[in-house]
């Protein structure tokens, strides 16, 4: 089952400058944006210092940017609404009921997979394709499983795995981040980065690997569920700053989900000894505290931290209803 990560009692952020993970390593910077309604949504990643994925959600009709965020809800867990609407009031619209009381948050404890971290070492494009090919399966069956049981339609998404550019139906793909392509319902993961890490530390670029890709399927899974496009269809109406809330709403579901498949098969992977290790650093030392220039769109260490901890530990989507969660939680 795989033990429970717990954060220390003492436990404290270290400052600007980040310290190396366990053994050589090296970080990553990221930058997001958003924009448009929705035809072609993508959802970029970038590793940031260890595995802060940040995440943009772009539109293809044009490109100003914009950023997401939503009014801040209450609590998640504990609260209800109060009782059903009176006359006056006006009914609360379709996407917040989608986003808030998402039938992915009925599922339970997913099932473990099974599967074993893929062996294949990204030395090379090659060996980086096998890797992702047979990771791909596994989350498939892990999420298949889980939203047919509460009568969400399932499709695998692609990846695809690339050196320079690539043109997408979301735009351009330059080799900086991973990114979840609604539009297609692809992953692009450029070979460059794995590669960058691996050669720095291997064990530190495994935890980043399984970690992005992870996160990268939970917008898929958003996607499949409905959250995704609700959410950017929501932001529309919404302030500047509140975009940016709603942003760190989605892309900290996101994170969570993705954690929550890797504590679902934490004894298959296994997540344990230097792999752990570098695992909790890497979450510990992601957020839009690192992103150069810094946009608070992604959520701050302390949120990815405590969002990757309630998925690894819970495995379940109902403790990523981030939609739900009071704005402190997603700062």
């Amino acid at each position: 089952m795989g033990q429970p990560v717990q954060q220390a009692p003492t436990w404290q952020y270290p400052p600007i400058p980040i310290p190396q993970p366990p053994g050589p390593g090296r970080r990553r910077k990221q930058k997001t944006r958003a924009r448009g309604l929705l035809i072609g949504l993508v959802v970029l990643a970038v590793l940031v210092v260890g595995s802060g994925v940040t995440l943009l959600v772009r539109n293809l009709g044009g490109d100003t940017p914009q950023t997401t965020n939503s009014p801040s809800p209450s609590q998640s867990q504990s609260e209800s609404p109060s009782a059903s609407p009176t006359p006056t009031e006006a009914p609360a619209p379709a996407e917040d009921e989608i986003l808030t009381a998402n039938k992915l948050y009925t599922v339970g404890p997913i099932a473990a997979s099974k599967c074993a971290e893929p062996t294949f070492a990204p030395v090379n494009i090659t060996t980086a394709r096998a890797y992702y090919a047979r990771l791909l399966p596994c989350l498939d069956r892990t999420w298949s499983m889980a939203l047919k049981s509460v009568g969400v339609g399932f499709r695998s998404p692609k990846a695809v795995v690339y050196i320079g550019k690539l043109s997408s139906p979301c735009g351009m793909q330059r080799s900086v981040r991973s990114s979840y392509c609604a539009a297609n319902a692809t992953i692009y993961i450029p070979f460059t980065i794995d590669n960058r890490y691996y050669r720095s530390n291997p064990v530190y670029a495994r935890a980043i690997m399984l970690n992005t890709f992870a996160h990268e399927y939970g917008h898929h899974v958003q996607n499949l569920s409905g959250i995704l496009m609700a959410s950017v269809t929501r932001q529309q109406s919404l302030t500047p700053n509140q975009k940016l809330l709603e942003s760190r709403r989605r892309e900290l579901q996101a994170t969570c989900l993705g954690a929550a498949y890797l504590g679902a098969n934490a004894a298959f992977i296994p997540m344990r000894n230097p792999l752990l290790a570098n695992w909790r650093f890497l979450i510990a030392h992601s957020g839009d505290d690192y992103a150069r220039p810094r946009v608070h769109d992604h959520g701050n260490r302390v949120s990815n931290y405590q969002w990757s901890i309630a998925g690894y530990n819970s495995k379940q989507p109902n403790s990523c209803n981030t939609f739900t969660a009071d704005e402190a939680r997603v700062a």
